[in-house]
């Protein structure tokens, strides 16, 4: 075992906040008021009272009444219409659940939005789409019962934004009952194995500092790419998925926000589809040529599309010059269609392809070397064949094989979700998608199989398309749905402004926002931290021309500059200088009523206020350890603590608060203000004391005083 290195760490205990769910919003049904109020209060009962998680789940399996078996399983198999709930308690707090069961169709999970087809002979089939070919599609219903509808028989395809579940499953239902189904659903856990039993990331002695890099008249809407124009300085093109690239002027005097292109009307946006990917081609200053991945429709087929188009001669913007269309793939579905492309250090343009879905690949497309999905492409643009449009290089591992596509550089991947490729040793590093179970960070080299579906991760999945004498390729390091449940691939840090991060790849994951730095040799992992948390989901990473790297915002719409110079990447030991709410019912001094304007300070008298165990908050709080209710918009609270007389109380980065809050926090030790805590968070944080806070630190006796101000929902 790696020795991790040892820092110090001063713990306190508060509240939760929900994550959103990985899905895109869509416009839910329009109900009475009746309806809203009666949601609201089932929402506010099961936030407030604690549920019985043995009835919850008879209420669940029973048919007769909610009857949520009937459309969902809970072992990791997906043989029902709905999603699987397999470690559903890991990916999503009680609000979220609380908010998926009453408004089922505002977000719809990726790959279980309803399809509704129209056939030549007005036969109408609706359903979610299990199985998928060349020639036909099966759709399962909300009752079970699978349709094979053969795709020459299809007059007219669409995407639902109505999900099966019904809108009003609650009515069903006592306050109580619902309350128990939730408790039910958040014991579903993903059950550790001998590999991943013990993995917990360390925290980074000092974290990332993020700063949003573009000024607040830019103005983005789900941006998915980030990346500085060759050639120009301080140019940059972003992208959102909904099909806009805007060109980006960062000025002194404020940035200047111009469309580069508009495809708005073009792409096919969903849930995992859009305006997708974006490169420059190595000669840009020469040719103008720059490439977009997108997915369209067209004769109720899903297609991915790699097309040409060229800057205007001054840069300034798209030439207006028709597109040239590169290649066009087939999706199965509109899912899993791997949005990133590179240009890599030999000059060849690499495109990622998903296995685009259903979920479990159940056709083997990241197996099948003769298909284009679940691969990495090498193609060569600028000595194009006679039959298309790019030419194949000739050290391309699979030509001349008989039923082999030689476009393939690499294969066995579900949803490579950013690769890139490493500056000084053009190492390709992936990140790739998982489906129940994992998420993957690999290095890829030519040729070799990654190994879905038949591992995720480096556990066995399913031995369908198994070969005999093929060699999987085990990713660099993967992760389970406990630590996260959707990874974004990044870069390797090359840049001059934070010479000891030189060297480590850093990544993150889309839905829980952890940023982490990893480094390697020989393909084996030798050191991993937790460098922060973003503020928004992270979409995509970026990097410009000195090497810096920045993330996109998903949510915010957000660019943001990953400052790594004050990162120190030593992993913390936690010695804790106080016992904490996490580990022991310590007592807090406690008022919900608002107190006088010194109530922070050192030998403020408190006995007057309640006196109860921490933490504080709603019952029943994922991840958080609750022993004293509180559901007023406001606590303030107070206790004292000693350190010994040979405490070690050294630099303020090695001096931190571990918080779970919700909402915004304000903590002050000995009436300095220690830390200011703005939204929420899902999980016990580390949060560094501020410089003056770790001067007011002294041995003998130390009070902390703190204010939590909740907004809405549970506390």
């Amino acid at each position: 075992m790696q020795n991790w290195g040892a820092r110090i760490i001063f713990v306190a205990v508060l509240g939760v906040l929900a994550q959103p769910v990985f899905a895109q919003s869509v416009s839910a049904p329009v109900d009475d008021a009746a309806a809203s109020a009666r949601r609201q209060v089932y929402a506010g009962f099961a936030l407030e009272h604690e549920g019985d998680a043995a009835h919850g789940w008879q209420v669940f399996t029973n048919v007769q009444t909610a009857g949520c078996i009937r459309c969902h399983t809970t072992d990791g198999t997906s043989a029902r219409v709905a999603p699987d709930l397999y470690a559903i308690g890991d990916k999503y707090t009680r609000r979220e659940l609380i908010q998926a069961i009453l408004e089922p169709s505002a977000s719809i999970a990726v790959g279980y939005d309803t399809t509704v087809v129209q056939t030549h002979a007005d036969e109408e089939f609706e359903g979610v789409i299990k199985q998928a070919t060349d020639a036909w599609i099966e759709l399962m219903g909300w009752d079970g019962k699978v349709s094979r509808i053969a795709l020459a028989d299809i007059a007219t395809r669409r995407t639902s934004n109505k999900s099966f579940m019904p809108q009003d499953l609650e009515a069903t239902m006592s306050q109580q009952d619902f309350a128990d189904v939730v408790s039910y659903l958040q014991t579903l856990h993903q059950p550790t194995n001998d590999l991943t039993a013990g993995l917990a990331i360390p925290l980074a002695a000092h974290p990332v500092a993020l700063a949003p890099f573009f000024s607040p008249a830019v103005h983005l809407e789900h941006p998915l790419w980030f990346g500085e124009v060759p050639g120009q300085t301080n140019h940059f093109v972003v992208l959102e998925q909904g099909g806009k690239a805007w060109l980006i002027e960062h000025r002194a005097s404020g940035d200047k926000q111009s469309l580069l292109v508009d495809l708005s009307g073009t792409v096919f946006e969903g849930p995992a589809t859009g305006l997708l990917g974006f490169a420059f081609h190595p000669h840009f200053t020469e040719n103008r040529c720059y490439y977009l991945k997108y997915q369209i429709q067209e004769s109720n087929h899903i297609y991915t599309v790699v097309s040409e188009r060229l800057f205007a001669p001054n840069f300034a913007g798209d030439s207006g010059a028709p597109a040239r269309e590169i290649i066009r793939i087939p999706g199965a579905t509109p899912d899993h269609n791997g949005g990133c492309m590179e240009f890599g250090p030999d000059g060849y343009l690499y495109v990622g392809m998903g296995d685009t879905g259903p979920q479990q690949d159940p056709q083997g497309h990241g197996q099948n070397l003769n298909v284009l999905q679940g691969k990495i492409l090498r193609i060569d643009m600028d000595h194009p064949a006679a039959d298309r449009p790019y030419g194949i290089p000739a050290d391309n591992p699979f030509i001349g094989r008989p039923e082999v596509r030689p476009e393939i550089w690499a294969y066995g991947f579900r949803e490579p979700w950013r690769f890139t490729f490493d500056s000084a040793t053009g190492d390709l590093w992936v990140g790739d998608v998982g489906q129940d179970a994992y998420e993957e960070v690999s290095l890829v080299k030519k040729g070799e199989n990654q190994g879905w579906n038949v591992f995720e991760g480096d556990v066995p999945f399913s031995n369908q398309y198994r070969r005999p004498g093929d060699h999987y390729v085990p990713p660099l390091f993967y992760y389970p749905h406990r630590v996260g449940v959707c990874v974004t691939g990044g870069y390797v840090y090359r840049g001059a402004r934070a010479p000891a991060m030189v060297g480590h790849y850093f990544f993150g994951d889309y839905q829980m926002r952890h940023l982490w730095a990893l480094t390697e040799t020989n393909r084996q992992l030798t050191s991993l931290v937790d460098i922060g948390l973003a503020p928004s989901r992270i979409s995509s990473f970026g990097v410009d021309h000195q090497g810096e790297i920045y993330l996109t915002g998903y949510d915010d719409g957000v660019i943001y500059h990953l400052d790594l110079s004050a990162v120190d990447p030593t992993p913390l030991e936690a010695r804790p200088l106080a016992e904490t709410s996490e580990q022991a019912p310590v007592r807090w001094h406690y008022t919900l009523q608002p107190p006088a304007t010194n109530w922070m300070e050192p030998g403020f008298d408190a006995t007057a206020w309640s006196y109860g165990p921490g933490g504080f908050g709603s019952r029943n709080t994922p991840g958080a350890v609750v022993r004293t209710d509180w559901r007023t918009a406001d606590i303030w609270l107070r206790r004292e603590f000693d350190l010994a007389p040979n405490a070690s109380l050294t630099t303020a980065h090695s001096i931190v608060l571990r918080v779970h809050h919700d909402e915004d926090a304000e903590i002050y030790l000995n009436g300095v203000l220690a830390a200011q805590l703005p939204r929420r968070t899902t999980a016990y944080i580390e949060v560094p004391l501020s410089a003056a806070a770790v001067k007011a630190l002294h041995p003998g006796r130390n009070e902390l005083a703190i204010h939590c101000h909740q907004f809405s929902g549970g506390q």
